[in-house]
């Protein structure tokens, strides 16, 4: 595609709107020219016409371009231009020999009907001022497309150069809030939107990039410990196929792998919000204690079940069994020895583990993945530290359940 300058591009539609606005002038001043030209000459003939006494003894004062005429001797084009013997009726017209004449028909005061017959011809100054007058009218457009030229590429010129300076003022900015703020300081409203578009596309791409960089850490810390789980036991069971601990870790490994891959296809995927589903509280809650009752019980820890045996969440149960999975075993990998307890009713899920001997990191990474699950499905996860432990809250809306 064929590249445009701003600047002649602009100068050239300002130049053809300075013509197209010269022309409307002289037009508008050339007809106004010719109505004052023609009420002038009708008014010089209604003044003569007034002292017409007697059509057959014109005045001897009638000036040397007026002619006084009967109706019945009047010539056959003027009678014709008159449309017989209408009084009253005023004409101009050009003759066959050329000469511009103004006619009028009326009646003397003694009501005798007559014409009087104005030749013109040599009166129309306008007409003969055209030729004379083409030349300073060219100048002057001349003039006027030169100015506007000029006008054009000074106004350009400083809008660019306003552009160029916004430009390096967005490419220096640190981060999309300083661009927001020059935005505010824009004084051309149109430059701080572009701006303020700018830092929006900016603060959407960082976000981006962030749940890419969130994502991809969160399958490091899902998919490193069952994988390595997962080769262990693999190892056990080449070396005794009857290893039943080798099995059960194997088997909670490729648990965790199903579920985390699972969550982020989800994630990843450009659903809008949550999908249609059918949990059931009790029997997911259940069958994540038995899967994950070993690992727990290597860590002196047992799970307290208390759940309404009525509790079915319209979600997908993979997703809700990666955000409940995620919760138990924050609790077990950074609680310490004692009973978990989970408590679930309709007004939302509790989950408190005992406090650890030693304070131990955790609750980042792999929080924040469950609470952009949770988010997805309509539920909101926080957690507290309490003097005896921690408590995991997951509060839901009223679409997330089935009635």
């Amino acid at each position: 595609m064929r590249r445009h300058s701003l600047r002649q591009a602009l100068a050239r539609r300002w130049m053809l709107f300075t013509a197209v606005l010269w022309l409307l002038f002289v037009a508008a001043g050339l007809l106004l020219l010719f109505v004052l030209e023609d009420s002038f000459i009708d008014r010089r003939l209604h003044a003569v016409a007034a002292t017409v006494i007697d059509p057959q003894a014109p005045p001897a004062s009638l000036p040397s371009q007026f002619q006084v005429a009967s109706m019945a001797a009047l010539p056959d084009d003027i009678r014709a231009e008159l449309g017989g013997d209408r009084i009253g009726r005023l004409v101009e017209f050009r003759r066959a020999n050329g000469r511009y004449v103004h006619v009028l028909a009326t009646r003397t005061t003694a009501g005798h009907p007559f014409a009087l017959i104005y030749d013109v011809t040599d009166e129309l100054t306008v007409n003969q001022g055209l030729t004379r007058g083409l030349a300073s009218v060219a100048l002057l457009l001349a003039v006027l497309m030169l100015c506007a030229y000029l006008l054009s590429r000074a106004f350009v010129g400083r809008m660019v150069r306003r552009a160029q300076a916004l430009l390096r003022q967005v490419l220096d900015s640190p981060d999309p809030e300083a661009l927001e703020a020059l935005a505010q300081q824009e004084p051309v409203r149109e430059f701080g939107d572009l701006a303020r578009l700018h830092a929006r596309v900016w603060r959407a791409q960082l976000a981006a990039v962030d749940r890419e960089r969130e994502t991809l850490a969160f399958l490091g810390h899902e998919l490193r410990t069952p994988l390595q789980s997962a080769r262990t036991s693999l190892s056990l069971l080449a070396g005794d196929p009857g290893h039943a601990a080798a099995l059960s870790r194997l088997q909670r490994a490729v648990e965790r792998l199903a579920r985390a891959s699972s969550a982020i296809l989800w994630l990843a995927s450009d659903h809008p919000g949550a999908a249609d589903g059918d949990t059931q509280a009790a029997a997911c809650l259940q069958a994540l204690a038995e899967e994950l009752g070993p690992m727990a019980a290597a860590r002196g820890q047992a799970f307290e079940l208390t759940i309404d045996p009525e509790l079915r969440w319209a979600r997908p149960q993979e997703i809700v069994e990666t955000v409940l999975a995620n919760l138990l075993l924050n609790a077990i990998q950074h609680g310490g020895p004692g009973t978990i307890t989970i408590t679930a009713d309709a007004g939302g899920l509790f989950l408190h583990n005992p406090r650890a001997a030693a304070e131990a990191a955790g609750f980042g990474l792999g929080m924040r993945i469950v609470g952009r699950l949770a988010a997805r499905i309509g539920w909101q996860v926080s957690f507290s530290r309490e003097a005896d432990g921690a408590l995991f809250v997951a509060r839901w809306d009223a679409s997330s359940l089935h009635s």
